[in-house]
C-alpha cells in the first residue's frame, strides 16, 4: 500500500468518526448540562484582555472568532504584539514583537517542548493541540526567572488539576465544520473524587487545500490527532502527585517549503509532586520530571505528485529532551513572596536523510543509520522575590544563572562551547490614586542567550557559526491598566537594545547590534447591556545598528476593531483586522524563522461570526471569516508556492497567501 493510499484512507475513517461526533453534538443535551456551570464563557474575538501588568492569559474553551485554530500558534494570533508566520494550513511559527523561534520560551505544563526540523517545519506550537489543555499565559518581556529563563517572551500552555468535592464523571466534547472539508473534534472525560482523578483527552483535525482569496488552491491538505492521559492522587487539599502521558501523530503538505511534512511524532511524560501550605514559613514545594521525544520526518514524494531531482529526496530527525525543576516558595512575611529553584535540561538531536538516487533505487529512510549532531546540556539556578511595599504598590525582582554546554557529534574532531549566562529583571507596580481605578507599571530587564540548534547549525562545518557570539539585550518596559464601569483599557511601551544579535540567511549567521522599540494597546466600551466595541493595535519599529538597515522580519502595524453583541443565549461580533504595509526590510536576512525576501502592501480582513447558547451545557457558533475574498499574505511569513505536479513550480521569492472566504460552524457540550 502506497503512502498516499494509506492517508487518504486514514482520512475516510476520521471523517465517519467525525460524522459521529458531530450528530451526538446536535442531539438534545439539556439533561447533561454541567452541575458547575455559573458563567458564561467570554467570546474572544479582537483578543484576550491584560488582567496584570505584563501578563495576558486566556482560556482556551472560550469560543473563539475567526475560525478557532488548529495548533498551538492559532491561539496566539489574536493576542496584540503577536504575528504567526504561516508555511501552510497549520505548524505556523509565531512571533512576538518581532522575535520568535527561541527567543520566546515556550512552555507546555512547565516542561520545554522543542522541534526537531532543521528548517523549522515543526516549531513547539506544532506539538501543542487546541482542546488538549486549559490555559494560555503569554508573559512579554524578561516579567519573570521562574520559567526556563527570563527571556525576551514567555508562553504558558497549562492544564489545571481538576478538584473534586465529591465522586462523579465529567465531560467535555465539540465538533467543528468548515469550508476545505475542515473539521475538527475534542473528547474529554474526567473522573474523581478528593482523593484523585483519571482524565483521558482526544482530539482530532484535518483539511483538505485550503484556497486563497484568487481561489487558487495551496498545497496545504493535513491531518493530526493526540491522546491524553492524566493520573492525579489527592490525599488532601495541599497535595498533588500527578502523571501525565501525551502522544500525537501528524502529517501536513506544506506549500512553504520543498518538502512535506509526512511525521510529526511526539511523545511526552511528566511526571509532578506539589505541596503547599506546610509552614508559615514553607508556602510551596514542587518537583517535576520530564521526558519529550520527537520524531519528524519530511520528503518529496509522499504528498507530493513528483518524484524529484533535488539531492535529497528524505530527511528524518529526532530531539529528546529531557529535564528536571525543583521549586520551593518562602513566606517570610505576609507582603513578600520568594521563589527559589534550579533546573536541568539535556537535548539530543539525531538525523539521517536519504538521497534522490536511493529513493529511486529504493533504499528507504529507515535503512539509514541515525547520526548524532548538536547535544546541550543546560543547568540553572534562579531566585525571584515578590514584595508589597503598601497597599498600592509592589516590587518584583529575580535572577537566573544559566550554564550552557553545546558540542556538535557530526564533524572531526567534535566542536564544544561552554556558556555562563545572567539574566534577570526588576518591576515596579503601583495602582494610582487618582480616584480611579488604573494600575502602572515599569520593568527593566537583562537577557543573555547562548545560541540555539537551529543558528549554530547553519554551517555544518563552520566554527564561526557554531560559537556565536552570546545574545545580550536589555529591555525597558512601561504601561498602565485601566477598568472601571463599561471601559477596559491597557498600554504598554517597550524600548530593547540588543548587543550581538544573531541574524540568519538561508546558509548563514552573523551577529549584529540591534534596537527595538514598539508597544501594544487596547480599548473596550460596553455602550448597551448586550453590546460592546473592542480596538487593539500593536506595532514595533526595529534597526539593524551595524548595517545601517532595518531590522530583518520586523512585522508592521496590526490593528484590530470589533463590535459584539451578546445578551447571555445569542452572540455575534463583526469583525476587521488592517494591517499596514512593511517597506522597511533588509533582504536575505531574518532569523531561524525566515528572511525578508523585500517589502508588502497593506490589507483589511472582515469576518462575521454568531452563536446560540442552548442552555448552560451546550454552545453552538459559525461565522464567515474574509468575507470579500481578499488575496493577501502576511509580511513574516514562509517564502515559497507550490502547486500542480512539479517541483519547478516552486518559488521562493514569494509568500505563502492566506486562505480566502472561509466558512465554519461549531457545537460543544458539557456533560
Amino acid at each position: 500500500m502506497t503512502e498516499r493510499t494509506q492517508y487518504w484512507g486514514r482520512r475516510r475513517a476520521l471523517r465517519a468518526s467525525s460524522a459521529l461526533l458531530t450528530l451526538a453534538l446536535i442531539l438534545p443535551a439539556g439533561a447533561r448540562a454541567a452541575d458547575d456551570a455559573t458563567t458564561l464563557p467570554e467570546v474572544v474575538v479582537t483578543a484576550p484582555a491584560m488582567e496584570q501588568p505584563m501578563v495576558i492569559e486566556t482560556d482556551t474553551d472560550n469560543p473563539r472568532t475567526p475560525i478557532p485554530p488548529a495548533d498551538g500558534a492559532g491561539y496566539l494570533k489574536n493576542i496584540p504584539g503577536f504575528s504567526v508566520a504561516r508555511q501552510g494550513a497549520i505548524d505556523g511559527d509565531p512571533v512576538l514583537r518581532g522575535i520568535g523561534g527561541s527567543r520566546l520560551n515556550i512552555l507546555l505544563d512547565e516542561t520545554p517542548v522543542l522541534g526537531g526540523c532543521p528548517n523549522r517545519m515543526d516549531p513547539p506550537t506544532a506539538y501543542i493541540f487546541p482542546g488538549s489543555f486549559d490555559k494560555l499565559t503569554v508573559l512579554k518581556g524578561p516579567q519573570s526567572v521562574v520559567h526556563g529563563g527570563s527571556a525576551m517572551g514567555t508562553i504558558l500552555v497549562e492544564r489545571t488539576p481538576p478538584k473534586f468535592d465529591k465522586t462523579e464523571i465529567r465531560g467535555t466534547a465539540n465538533a467543528l465544520y468548515g469550508s476545505n472539508d475542515r473539521n475538527d473534534e475534542v473528547i474529554e472525560a474526567v473522573a474523581g473524587a478528593k482523593e484523585g482523578y483519571l482524565r483521558a483527552i482526544g482530539t482530532h483535525s484535518s483539511s483538505d487545500d485550503y484556497k486563497d482569496g484568487n481561489g487558487n488552491a495551496l498545497h496545504s491538505r493535513y491531518w493530526r490527532h493526540s491522546g491524553t492521559a492524566m493520573v492525579g492522587w489527592t490525599p488532601d487539599a495541599d497535595t498533588l502527585l500527578q502523571f501525565s502521558f501525551d502522544k500525537s501523530q501528524a502529517q501536513a503538505a506544506m506549500p512553504g517549503k520543498m518538502m512535506d511534512g509526512t511525521q510529526f511524532d511526539r511523545e511526552g511524560v511528566n511526571l509532578e509532586f506539589t505541596k503547599t501550605n506546610i509552614s508559615p514559613l514553607l508556602a510551596k514545594l514542587k518537583f517535576l520530571a520530564y521526558h519529550n521525544y520527537i520524531d519528524h520526518v519530511m520528503d518529496t514524494y509522499s504528498m507530493r505528485y513528483t518524484t524529484t531531482t533535488m539531492m535529497t529526496a528524505a530527511s528524518q530527525v529526532d530531539h529528546l529532551m529531557q529535564g528536571g525543576k525543583a521549586l520551593v516558595e518562602l513566606t517570610p512575611d505576609t507582603q513578600t513572596l520568594v521563589s527559589l529553584g534550579v533546573d536541568y535540561n539535556r537535548d539530543e538531536h539525531t538525523s539521517r536523510s536519504q538521497t534522490a538516487a536511493e529513493y529511486r533505487r529504493g533504499v528507504g529512510l529507515d535503512s539509514k543509520m541515525r547520526v548524532k549532531d548538536i547535544g546541550f546540556d543546560t543547568y540553572s539556578g534562579f531566585g525571584e522575590v515578590s514584595r508589597e511595599l503598601s497597599a498600592v504598590d509592589r516590587v518584583i525582582g529575580g535572577y537566573r544563572l544559566t550554564h550552557v554546554e553545546a558540542t556538535r557529534h557530526n564533524v572531526q574532531p567534535n566542536l564544544t562551547d561552554d556558556r555562563t549566562l545572567h539574566s534577570g529583571f526588576v518591576r515596579y507596580e503601583r495602582n494610582v490614586d487618582v480616584g480611579l481605578p488604573l494600575t502602572t507599571f515599569a520593568s527593566l530587564g537583562h537577557v543573555e542567550r547562548a545560541p540555539d540548534y537551529w543558528e549554530r547549525n547553519k554551517v555544518t562545518a563552520s566554527d564561526r557559526t557554531f560559537k556565536l557570539a552570546t545574545e545580550k539585550t536589555e529591555q525597558l518596559d512601561i504601561g498602565a491598566l485601566f477598568k472601571q464601569g463599561n471601559w477596559r483599557s491597557s498600554a504598554s511601551l517597550f524600548y530593547a537594545y540588543t548587543d550581538d544579535f544573531i541574524l540568519v540567511a538561508s546558509a548563514d549567521a552573523k551577529s549584529v547590534e540591534a534596537r527595538r522599540w514598539g508597544g501594544e494597546g487596547d480599548i473596550a466600551y460596553k455602550f448597551l447591556p448586550s453590546w460592546s466595541v473592542e480596538a487593539n493595535a500593536a506595532y514595533v519599529h526595529g534597526n539593524n545598528l551595524t548595517d545601517g538597515t532595518a531590522l530583518a522580519q520586523t512585522p508592521p502595524l496590526d490593528t484590530s476593531l470589533a463590535v459584539k453583541y451578546d445578551d447571555g443565549e445569542f452572540m455575534g461580533a463583526f469583525h476587521m483586522r488592517a494591517v499596514a504595509g512593511q517597506h522597511r526590510t533588509q533582504a536575505g536576512w531574518g532569523s531561524i524563522i525566515g528572511q525578508d525576501i523585500g517589502e508588502t502592501g497593506g490589507f483589511a480582513v472582515f469576518s462575521l461570526n454568531g452563536g446560540w447558547r442552548l442552555n448552560d451545557a451546550v454552545t453552538f457558533t459559525g461565522g464567515v471569516d474574509n468575507i470579500f475574498d481578499k488575496t493577501y499574505a502576511e509580511h513574516i511569513s514562509k517564502t515559497g508556492a507550490w502547486s500542480g505536479a512539479d517541483l519547478a513550480a516552486y518559488n521562493d521569492t514569494v509568500r505563502v497567501n492566506e486562505p480566502g472566504r472561509t466558512f465554519w460552524m461549531r457545537g460543544s457540550v458539557k456533560f
